[in-house]
This record gives structure tokens, sequence and C-alpha cells, in this order.
């Protein structure tokens, strides 16, 4: 692909927030280079998917977005970057879904790759060892993210913890932090865009610092935003619950400006299944944590990500999960079978649930989530809320998420744009959240 004019791209992202970040600045490469973006629906001279790893579901669905652009172009360049073309390049080569393999730093060369011959009987394969990186660059976006009401800004990436299931230490290497000027300056750049919430997003978050000399954490890094934001908010991505220590909920709550909503991620709730997961807090410790943070925070959104079917999970072990969700202050869940991946101990370990008895475990604290959601908004209803707005739903009527995480249905005397922050007076309830109307904007920025 030696012109690149005037060539058309369709990229599809799969995965994490911290992909969704990673995904506009490949798009900022393309557009700089001449190309149009079109939908990855359409006809196109390029297909990028930006592959996820964290399950075999992640892996699937990369593959099937593969062997769709093959089928709607054959002549496409296909491009699969990211942490499954990390973790899988003998599978993606040997079944010829590409033309170009990119793992998780080498996708950023995208330019450079696309210069040289390759086709899907010789793809071009590019995977470096993400162990060995040891230092995180900003990604300079210059078209930052058009069309988006809000924007993500990754501050940290990779993970040193190595929970026994999970494979992104092996596919994004080790925890790595934007520096804090670094953090500045994109943060700017999105306020002086418009954009009236920033998602402050990393694969572990909360291990931001600690590869800086000496350590720094989020608790100094909060400070520095105190005098930018004006009326814009910031929300933190996931937390783990071990790192909520008391300084750092001290520092969230003391700014008005942090979105009241936290995801802290459970795993299991059984004392026994934790330890084998690898991960660092019993049961009781993350019942404390969450205690504490629901009254430090009695307004926030709670949300848990909750695995089923781990190898050994009995049912005494899947009620004792149930148990303490059930009295858990949790507003929402992220509940998902346990997925064996390449590379992790916990795939080659015995005694999985039957595949029908985790589809159960499944559904029960799925519903039980959709009870605690309902809940949660409806103690909303006759009140005030700070929505961002995102999308039109029909006619005088958006689509927006509140402050705490709550979608909202709301209609509007005047002309909105993705990104404004409006009041909505909540009126009642829906399927999907709550209905209001708005009251009065907020600001009168939005999103250029």
């Amino acid at each position: 692909m030696s012109k690149l004019l005037p060539l058309t791209a369709a990229v599809e992202t799969l995965g994490c927030k911290v992909n969704q970040y990673e995904s506009a600045y490949l798009l900022d490469l393309l557009s700089s280079a001449g190309f149009q973006i079109v939908p990855f629906r359409d006809n196109a001279d390029l297909y990028l998917v930006h592959s996820c790893a964290v399950t075999a579901k992640a892996a699937y669905q990369t593959r099937q977005l593969l062997r769709r652009a093959h089928r709607q172009n054959p002549q496409a360049h296909i491009v699969v970057a990211g942490c499954d073309a990390q973790l899988e390049p003998d599978r993606l080569e040997g079944e010829r879904l590409a033309t170009h393999i990119l793992g998780t730093e080498e996708k950023y060369r995208l330019l450079e790759f696309l210069q040289r011959p390759a086709s899907r009987e010789e793809p071009l394969r590019v995977t470096g060892n993400p162990r060995l990186r040891t230092a995180l660059e900003a990604l300079p976006l210059r078209t930052l993210l058009t069309g988006r009401a809000r924007a993500f800004l990754k501050i940290q990436d990779g993970c040193d913890a190595f929970c026994t299931y999970c494979v992104i230490p092996h596919t994004r290497g080790k925890s790595r932090s934007l520096p804090p000027q670094d953090i500045q300056t994109q943060l700017n750049r999105f306020l002086e865009s418009g954009f009236q919430e920033v998602v402050l997003t990393g694969i572990h978050l909360g291990q931001w610092g600690a590869d800086f000399q000496p350590r720094q954490d989020l608790c100094g890094l909060l400070p520095l935003m105190d005098g930018s934001l004006g009326s814009a908010r910031i929300r933190m991505s996931s937390l783990e619950p071990m790192e909520l220590t008391a300084s750092l909920l001290t520092a969230l709550r003391s700014r008005a400006w942090i979105c009241p909503h936290f995801h802290i991620p459970l795993q299991n709730g059984d004392p026994e299944i934790l330890a084998r997961m690898g991960r660092p807090y019993s049961p009781d410790q993350y019942a404390e944590i969450l205690f504490e943070l629901h009254r430090l925070f009695p307004e926030a959104s709670i949300g848990a990500d909750v695995m089923v079917g781990f190898p050994g999970e009995t049912d005494k072990h899947f009620r004792n999960t149930h148990s303490l969700i059930e009295r858990l202050p949790l507003t929402y869940l992220h509940v998902f079978p346990f997925s064996p991946r390449p590379g992790t101990p916990a795939r080659a370990w015995p005694d999985r649930p039957s595949g029908a008895e985790v589809k159960h475990r499944v559904r029960v604290l799925w519903e039980m989530g959709l009870r605690k959601r309902k809940a949660f908004a409806g103690r909303f209803v006759g009140q005030r809320l700070q929505v961002l707005a995102e999308s039109p739903h029909s006619s005088g009527w958006w689509q927006g998420t509140s402050e705490n995480y709550l979608k909202v249905h709301f209609s509007s005397p005047t002309l909105l744009s993705p990104g404004a922050l409006v009041n909505v007076h909540c009126e009642g309830m829906e399927d999907n959240g709550l209905r209001g109307r708005v009251i009065g904007p907020l600001s009168r920025k939005t999103p250029k």
C-alpha cells in the first residue's frame, strides 16, 4: 500500500476503554495519512480490527470480524492489532485471517507496516515481547475524538498482578505510568476542545505512579487537575479494592468534579476461590471497603465484575458469592463465565462446572444485578441529575449518562450536541434507566 490516497479505512474496536482510547489514535493516524474513515459494514480498502484477548469470546469475535472484512472486500488489507494479535499470532496466521498481524505496541507503527508487502497467504507479522517495555508515552492525538460525547485518557498500561486466569500481563506487559505533565497536557487539550467528561483509564489504574522514582500515586495526581476542569467532570475507570486506601478515598471525596461512580472488581465471593484466583483480598475485606465507600458516597453507583465457573467452584462456593453480593451496596454487576486463556495457570486446572450449571449461575447473578440496578435508579425519581448528552433518541429526546452512571432518557426543548452537560429532572423509570426532562443547561460547551 505505497499510495495512501484516496483510500478508505474501517476500524472496529473490541474490549476495554484503554482499547477505545488507543483506537482514537489509530483513527487519527489513518485520517492524517489521507484515509477516509467509513463504517466497518461498508466496503473499504483497509479493515483494522483492534482486538481483545481477555476471554475466548473476545478472540472469537475478533476472528468473526476478520472473516467479515474478507467477505466484504477480498482484495483489502486486513489488519488485526492489539491483544489477541499479541497472544495468538500463530493461530491468526495459520487461519489466514489477516494481511497484517500487529502486537500491542507494534500497532502504533501501523502506517509504516502498511507500506510493506503483505497478503493473507504471507502476512506481515510483528509482535514483540511486551514484558520488555519500560516506559509509557503519550499518544499524540491530533483530531482527538470527533463526534464522541466523552474522552478517554489512558494514564497507565500493563499489569504486574498475574491473576491465575488473566492473560493481560502476557499481552500488555509490565505496569507503566504516563508522566503527570503528559497527563496534564492531554487533559487540557480535551478540555480546550470542549469535552465535559474525561475518563481516566488504565489496565491497572490504581498502580499509576508505582513505577516512578520516587514512587507516586493517584492521591498526588488528582490535585494537579484542580484548577483546570471548570464545569467538566472526571470519571475513574476500574480500581482494585485494596487500592482504595483511606487517603485515596479522602482525595476523591474532596473533589466535586469526580463522578460518584466506582467500579471495583470482585471476581468471586468465596475465600478459597479468591485465593486460587490470586486475588489479594478476602470477601470480608472487600465488603469492608465497599461499605466504607458507600458511607462516604451514598449516591454513588458502585459496580463489580464477577466471574462464574472458575475451576473448582462448587455449589457452596457459588452460594457464598451470591450471599455476599446480596448484602453489598452494589448497584450493578458485570457477570461473565470463566474463560481458559493461553498461558494462564487456570487453563489447565480440572473440576470446571458444567456448561449448563455455569449458564444457570450467570443468570442468577445477572437477575440480581438487574434488581439492584433498578432499585438504585428508583431512588432518583423526582430528583435532579447532571447528565451528559450522548446521542439523539427520537425527535426532541436524548440518551445520556448521569454523573452516577445511570442511563437517562430525556426531552430537551433546545437543540443539543453530543457532549453537552445538562440538568435533568427525573420523572419516572424505564426498562433501561430513568426518564426526565431538561431543566437547565450546566454547560454550553460541547466537543468540537
